[in-house]
């Protein structure tokens, strides 16, 4: 028999073992190397989750005939039918509930990025997104009544539906909206940055790799007409299911991407464009940010950037004023190598950490 099943569970399986690896390289960066657990790390975790909970009954619906032309499926029996209906009908709540929690968890770390403004546009595009994610989730499981009607085929009398055809096609439409509001979001603070254009480049990049997961999306949504009007229903459906696994574990990545800053800086650092030099002390040396020596009256005063990283270099700062070590709060306690800061004036600049030891000589 026909069937695109074994390449539904195959991206599946896939999908799920890369976003298994990328979640556990946050969560050790996270919890090893910064030590510390950021809402939107809390966030994607849930996104995982939910994703393995939908790729799970995406496989589920394989094993009942997705994949599979529709005479076939109807072979198997009624009960088979409504085992399939409703692994499909699950799977709709998981997808958009991961959605949710995935554009959610990016916009809690651009409220960390220190920008006034785009703190505010970020906390409401989490109401937006909350509303429609949640919208959607309610809309999936109420779709009929009773609640069972949506996969029970076996029901009298015939339950009464929404009109799942058109709630998919705008669904598909919205989410594609609000990914883009979400992804490009931050573009005018990269724009006004004070960092090397490299610099730039770069978070610029990081920032906007999820508008992948939106081009996933819109791939997606050319295959939901067919599979609305098809009397192969439960064949056609293939495309837009592993579609879909790919949309949102290529949500999680770009969201997880970030966090792996930690891990280049110390294993890597030339990933970054800095190199790092250890001296016999075991201090850390950033070559870059013009690390040295200078002589005073009362000895040496030996300057290193500090060890401690974070993404997108959000830290508490250290400044020199009159010989003293004045320790600022920055964007954020975890620390990196350069912190992000907005001066009175209005301006967004880099500000890199030092750590002041004075060698009094006898």
């Amino acid at each position: 028999m026909e069937s695109q099943g074994p390449l539904v569970t195959a991206v599946a399986i896939v999908f799920g073992v890369i976003t298994a690896i990328a979640i556990s390289l946050r969560l050790w960066a996270r919890l090893f190397l910064v030590k510390r657990m950021g809402a939107d790390d809390i966030l994607v975790v849930i996104a995982v989750l939910l994703s393995w909970s939908f790729m799970v009954v995406t496989i589920v619906a394989v094993q009942h005939g997705l994949g599979s032309h529709f005479p076939d499926v109807m072979a198997r029996g009624i009960e088979n039918l409504n085992t399939y209906l409703q692994a499909v009908w699950l799977s709709s709540i998981f997808y958009n509930a991961t959605l949710g929690f995935i554009k959610i968890s990016v916009l809690a770390l651009y409220m960390r990025l220190g920008d006034r403004l785009l703190r505010r546009l970020a906390i409401a595009m989490i109401g937006v997104v909350a509303c429609q994610a949640g919208g959607n989730v309610f809309a999936c499981i109420f779709q009929c009544s009773p609640i069972s009607g949506a996969y029970d085929q076996t029901l009298v009398p015939k339950p009464k539906c929404i009109n799942i055809n058109a709630f998919y096609l705008a669904n598909a439409a919205v989410n594609i909206f609000t990914d883009i509001l979400t992804y490009t979001l931050p573009i005018k603070l990269i724009i006004n940055l004070q960092v090397p254009r490299r610099q730039k480049i770069g978070l610029a990049v990081i920032l906007c790799l999820g508008l992948f997961a939106c081009i996933s999306s819109i791939i997606r949504i050319t295959f939901i007409p067919a599979m609305l009007v098809s009397e192969d229903a439960t064949y056609v459906i293939s495309p837009a299911m592993y579609w879909s696994v790919i949309e949102i574990n290529i949500g999680i990545l770009a969201a997880s991407i970030p966090s792996f800053k930690p891990i280049a800086s110390r294993y890597a650092p030339r990933l970054l464009g800095s190199s790092y030099n250890k001296s016999k002390t075991g201090t850390t040396g950033f070559q870059k940010s013009g690390a040295g020596r200078s002589r005073n009256k009362s000895g040496t005063m030996e300057l290193a950037s500090m060890e401690r990283n974070d993404r997108f270099g959000l830290q508490s700062t250290t400044e020199i004023k009159r010989g003293h070590t004045v320790t600022g709060k920055g964007l954020d306690d975890n620390s990196s190598e350069e912190v992000l800061y907005i001066p009175p004036q209005g301006q967004i600049g880099v500000k890199t950490d030092i750590e002041t030891r004075y060698d009094q000589r006898i």
